[in-house]
């Protein structure tokens, strides 16, 4: 199903921009590639829109040629790549909704970890699953609002989406004053859903709507048809303690990712704030408050597989407003010598050896200390060049999920980078929530010069390891 001869709903776009935000160029006309990889740039439509029933407005394409206001061709995405066997497939309707959808699930969670910092808040409190591992209000509360908004969005289609969180203690007779806090920052994210460019409910949902929508996220994934990849909150530990996370939501199709959307609303603008604690940059921002419509403090990253870019746009949360001509493109690092390459790893210990990793840095030449960040924003930082490796091996018997990968993986791969198992082998989403068979560990690198040293590394040195 691709877009051709879809309308954008009128709830469904931003509002128009005024006259003078237009510079007056037109698009210049693209000839059709035949190659997989299709590289496009934006141009700024010809003239303002004006909204109407029969066409929305229309915006500047972030990623893709920009569509001008008509009945055939009203979304802002247009990037048909190529994908396996140069299908030319167009997700521009999967793509804008992702997007912002993303952008109001960084908002609730924004407000929820500014609650953590005030105790006497029930939606900052946080709570643990029966393995110990943290989860908050944001985790339940984005699982909601993503499974709400897409099937909004998508209401001719069955929505088929796997997350990581469950009803069962939200349901639970000891979960009712947390399924409240739920219910709340629920509605009250909603509410505000038309300034990304969605639509809010027509009345607050109540808390079976909330349960309704959370458990809707039960698919199992495998390796045919189509399903959305949600991680609410990775990197909770991060998020808890006022530092680094994501909002990762990705679409795979038949066992491929198709489109992957990572909102990480602590990453600074500047890497090297990357080598701080979140709370101390917070603070140095109230210090030197950032100038209004700066980019500042976070951002979405966004890729679709073919299109050959990858893209970054402010949070709507700090920058005020959804505008696609904020959005920049991203590429990976061109740092190919060990020497003055960086080189990110997990920070919890559980699931990762540092000791092997730093093993491996040594053998092939890093010198570099390296930068420990919690979550997904790892792989964001190597699609926008600011590290050049990746490098998790899991301790035994721990198995990787799908919703952990799935959105970084096409947006390194389409910023130019490289990502496969520590064997060499494409990581495989087809097999449910795991990614079975995966060979030691993962291996992320701007390059492949980079990426080749590292492989043969690991081969030269895993008979060694106690992993």
């Amino acid at each position: 199903m691709g877009c051709s001869g879809l309308r954008l709903p009128t709830w469904a776009a931003a509002a128009p921009p005024s006259p003078s935000d237009w510079d007056g160029r037109r698009p210049r006309p693209r000839p059709r590639r035949g190659a997989p990889v299709v590289r496009r740039r934006c141009s700024a439509p010809s003239s303002t829109p004006t909204p109407s029933a029969a066409a929305a407005p229309s915006h500047l394409a972030a990623g893709g040629s920009p569509r001008v206001g008509t009945a055939e061709h009203d979304w802002v995405w247009d990037c048909r790549g190529g994908g396996i066997g140069g299908g030319g497939r167009d997700y521009a309707r999967e793509m804008e909704v992702a997007v912002r959808v993303v952008q109001a699930a960084c908002t609730l969670c924004q407000r929820v970890q500014s609650s953590l910092l005030l105790p006497a808040s029930a939606s900052g409190s946080v709570y643990s699953k029966l393995d110990r591992s943290p989860v908050t209000v944001a985790d339940w509360g984005v699982q909601a609002i993503v499974s709400w908004l897409l099937s909004d969005c998508f209401q001719d289609e069955n929505i088929s989406i796997v997350a990581e969180e469950d009803d069962e203690t939200l349901s639970s007779s000891d979960g009712a004053a947390l399924l409240e806090s739920v219910v709340a920052a629920v509605n009250g994210c909603l509410i505000e859903a038309p300034k990304y460019g969605l639509r809010s409910p027509e009345k607050e949902l109540k808390a079976h709507d909330i349960l309704q929508a959370i458990r809707r996220c039960s698919s199992i994934g495998g390796p045919k048809g189509r399903f959305w990849v949600l991680d609410p909150v990775d990197g909770t530990l991060g998020f808890v303690r006022g530092d680094q996370y994501a909002v990762a939501l990705a679409l795979i199709e038949d066992g491929e990712v198709v489109l992957g959307v990572l909102g990480c609303p602590n990453y600074p603008m500047k890497k090297e704030w990357l080598n701080y604690h979140q709370r101390y940059y917070r603070l140095m921002s109230k210090v030197s408050p950032p100038t209004s419509g700066s980019w500042h403090k976070g951002c979405v990253m966004y890729a679709h597989r073919g299109c050959g870019q990858a893209w970054m746009q402010p949070l709507v949360h700090d920058f005020g407003k959804l505008d696609w001509r904020n959005s920049r493109e991203v590429r990976v690092s061109t740092v190919s010598d060990p020497i003055s390459a960086t080189f990110c790893e997990p920070v919890e210990k559980a699931n990762t050896s540092h000791s092997f990793t730093a093993g491996l840095a040594h053998s092939v030449g890093l010198r570099k200390q390296p930068l420990r960040v919690y979550s997904m924003v790892k792989y964001a930082a190597i699609a926008r060049g600011d590290v050049e490796i990746f490098m998790k091996f899991a301790r035994a018997g721990y198995k990787e999920k799908i919703w952990d990968h799935a959105a970084g993986v096409v947006i390194i791969r389409e910023a130019g980078g490289v990502i496969t198992d520590a064997g060499g082998r494409p990581l495989d989403f087809s097999m449910g929530v795991f990614l079975e068979g995966l060979d030691r560990g993962i291996i992320a690198c701007s390059g492949p010069l980079l990426h080749h040293r590292i492989v043969g590394a690991v081969d030269a040195s895993w008979n060694s390891s106690t992993l």
